[in-house]
């Protein structure tokens, strides 16, 4: 699938090892497994977005390929940018098949991020004159989330254990901080308002310090970007943004509790 974005941006998503066009799956009984049966091999998605903006040479090209790999202010921005456009290609696909378990990719968890340079023909092949791929270590850091800040694998342990539940509010919020990095600000601030009603409901307790007037200013921009979103306005991202952020930050202080 191609898709072509603002000016001359094109995202081209291709499918590596599915099986032939035109195979079927044959009818018949459930097959025995071996007791240590080897893994089914799986498809694998490659993504590849080009930038349509020629250098004047391949020493040109080079030189921006070596600058682009040596400064995160560089990878990490072209990184989002790519995923960007990528999401928003999942979210039309998953709204016009109304299939609610397509979810959004995070580059931290893609087999491999790489940049690289070429002709329109080679890089919408997956080929290229030249590339570099991150180290797994810059990889995992392209969300820019402190997850270990979280204590995730506590706090897993005893929701399953039944010593907590996990409240309403969190997964409304942790969906709304998905739509606002995909771009969908409408969406995140349905979603933002509606956590922090729910997180003010179960929680029911003051935070301490000044906490608890950021969270009161938040819940006052989620709820002007909600009417925005419904009247089909403009919403106000960045505010949008620190509003998510200041209930991120009740969230992780509940967690350490």
């Amino acid at each position: 699938m191609i898709r072509r974005g603002d000016g001359s941006d094109v995202l081209v998503l291709r499918t590596l090892g599915a099986a032939r066009a035109g195979t079927r799956i044959r009818r018949g009984r459930a097959r025995a497994l071996e007791a240590d049966p080897s893994p089914t091999p799986l498809p694998l998605t490659r993504a590849t977005f080009i930038r349509a903006s020629p250098f004047d040479d391949e020493r040109a090209a080079t030189a921006w390929l070596d600058s682009v790999c040596a400064d995160r202010d560089l990878w990490g921005p072209l990184a989002a940018e790519a995923t960007l456009q990528v999401n928003r290609a999942l979210h039309v696909h998953r709204t016009a098949t109304g299939d609610p378990y397509l979810a959004d990719v995070d580059p931290a968890r893609a087999v491999a991020v790489r940049f690289g340079f070429g002709s329109g023909d080679e890089v919408a092949d997956g080929r290229w004159q030249a590339a570099r791929e991150l180290t797994e270590r810059d990889r995992l850091k392209l969300p820019g989330r402190d997850l270990e800040a979280l204590r995730p694998q506590e706090r897993i342990a005893a929701v399953l254990a039944g010593r907590e539940q996990v409240g309403p509010h969190e997964e409304l919020i942790v969906r709304a901080r998905g739509d606002l990095d995909a771009g969908r600000a409408g969406t995140a601030a349905l979603g933002l308002h509606a956590g922090l009603e729910a997180m003010t409901r179960v929680e029911g307790a003051q935070w301490g310090g000044d906490l608890d007037a950021r969270l009161a200013e938040a819940a006052e921009v989620a709820r002007s970007a909600r009417q925005r979103a419904l009247e089909g306005g403009e919403i106000d991202a960045a505010a949008l943004e620190r509003a998510l952020a200041t209930a991120e930050t009740a969230m992780r202080r509940r967690a350490l509790d």
